[in-house]
């Protein structure tokens, strides 16, 4: 893959402690005011790149939206869980939405376009079908469902990360998967488990369904690429 981060960022973000949401270190801090100001802060920052990730998705009709939106929204969580928060949201994410849009909707696309029919077809075979070849289809489809949610789940830090074009990026994720199953199982386990939270508390899918999944499976898929930037610098 093609530019990867610099060295220094790499660096800093192992510094700093994933929750901290500033440069400044928590036990630096005087009092419990200012912790509590940086827990608003990080708090404000979730509930802000959320929005604008809807807002995004919304602006692209949920097809053309998905891909950029969450491309946009994972490179300010991932500053964010770096310690350097951005002082602004709302130009930073879009413009990082309008430089990626064209890149990232021909490297998620087709893999929406899987979830959507797989969950159609699971639908369709539980309304109308049963028995074992049934449940042997269902089950299959389900594997590639949750496949393509992998997949959707490594784009966003890949798109931050990496300047290949679309066709070689898609294929490095459609690999990526393969080669971290522990990864791609914690990315596909957090994203299932905040859809089904979210069906359970919908005001928690309003305020954080898109930010908070983003942010941890992109931590996950960070220290992946992590590795694998290392073993490219080693060869």
């Amino acid at each position: 893959m093609a530019k990867p981060e610099s060295d220094e960022h790499r660096e800093a973000r192992r510094r700093l402690a994933p929750l901290e949401g500033s440069p400044t270190d928590m036990q630096d801090v005087p009092g419990w005011s200012g912790r509590i100001m940086i827990w608003l802060r990080w708090i404000t920052q979730i509930i802000g790149i959320q929005l604008l990730m809807v807002a995004g998705i919304a602006v692209g009709l949920v097809a053309a939206g998905v891909g950029p939106a969450l491309t946009a929204g994972g490179e300010l969580l991932a500053r964010l869980v770096g310690g350097d928060p951005s002082d602004r949201l709302w130009k930073d994410f879009w413009g990082t939405y309008r430089s990626q849009w064209r890149r990232s909707v021909l490297v998620t696309a087709p893999a929406l376009v899987v979830v959507a029919l797989a969950w159609y077809e699971v639908l369709v075979l539980q309304a109308n079908g049963g028995g074992a070849v049934t449940a042997v289809l269902t089950g299959t489809t389900v594997a590639v469902a949750l496949y393509a949610v992998a997949y959707l789940t490594y784009a966003p830090a890949v798109l931050r990360r990496y300047t290949d074009g679309p066709l070689r990026t898609a294929r490095f994720l459609l690999v990526a998967p393969l080669v971290s199953p522990l990864t791609a199982l914690g990315c596909m386990v957090t994203a299932v488990a905040f859809g089904v939270i979210g069906l359970r508390w919908p005001f928690l899918l309003v305020l954080a369904g898109l930010s908070v999944p983003v942010a941890l499976t992109g931590l996950l898929v960070d220290r992946f690429l992590d590795k694998v930037d290392s073993r490219d610098d080693e060869g």
